[in-house]
């Protein structure tokens, strides 16, 4: 009988544990990070696929318009390249190369394509375009929800970054008490462990904060300094969300940017 009471305790502990791991805001906002990275992946591939099918039919195409969002706006709302005029090509990809494009599509050498072909690759457009759509919601959520759950880390790493960084870190409590050099190679496991196997390897400077546009914009050699920079204000935010609520983000970024200028200098 003890034992079978000592069970049930235990049973009801860990399932209050779990409750308590997944009833925060912190966990959706992580499976919501996780989710938008794989929501990416399947639009790049739907896309890619699409716009290789569709250059068989207008081959020109491929090469005036980059943007692959724009791209599947006119393969799916424009279709056959002999409906291709100035004003739907500026209703779905912009000015740019407008009459290069209409132009190309008269005398394009590509092949003709069946109506039935043609909606195939249609609908492959719609699909990929419906998650992108579904990326942009799903951006706004995050963005919105890091606002609640870590407005000064959200608003110094910026609301998918700091997402990402939370996700990699399990809870903003755990954030909070990383020191900033963990928090600077959060996302470089892989990169630190071959370090430490092998110490010809150099070791990473940056994880997942690489992302941010100060770390990007800097020289490639003062990436490491910035990324500390950024990895010290970014460890002081967290601690501010998790311990109070004071809003202290504009005076971080007001450091992180002189520290920018003083590096770019």
């Amino acid at each position: 009988m003890e034992i079978e009471k000592l069970r049930k305790k235990l049973i009801g502990k860990a399932k209050k544990q779990v409750q308590e791991k997944y009833a925060g805001r912190e966990s959706h906002v992580i499976r919501a990070a996780a989710v938008l990275q794989d929501l990416d992946a399947c639009f790049n591939l739907l896309a890619e696929h699409c716009i290789e099918w569709y250059s068989m039919h207008f081959p020109e195409l491929k090469g005036m318009v980059k943007d692959n969002q724009a791209f599947l706006k006119l393969v799916y709302f424009v279709g056959e390249r002999g409906k291709f005029s100035e004003k739907g090509v500026k209703e779905q990809a912009g000015e740019k190369n407008v009459k290069r494009i209409v132009a190309a599509a008269k005398k394009s050498m590509g092949s003709a394509i069946e109506e039935g072909m043609l909606k195939e690759v249609q609908l492959l457009a719609l699909n990929a375009l419906n998650l992108r759509e579904e990326r942009d919601f799903l951006l706004r959520f995050i963005e919105k929800e890091m606002e609640a759950v870590a407005g000064n880390f959200s608003k110094v790493a910026g609301a998918l970054l700091a997402a990402k960084l939370l996700g990699e870190a399990g809870s903003l409590r755990k954030l909070a008490l990383m020191p900033s050099s963990t928090i600077q190679l959060l996302g470089a496991e892989k990169a630190l462990f071959r370090h430490l196997r092998n110490k010809q390897v150099k070791p990473p400077k940056h994880g997942l904060i690489y992302m941010h546009p100060l770390v990007q914009k800097v020289a490639r050699g003062n990436r490491g300094k910035m990324a500390r920079a950024l990895a010290g204000k970014l460890g002081i935010a967290a601690k501010a969300d998790y311990f109070g609520k004071t809003d202290i983000a504009a005076k971080l970024q007001q450091d992180l940017e002189q520290r920018f200028n003083q590096l770019k200098e």
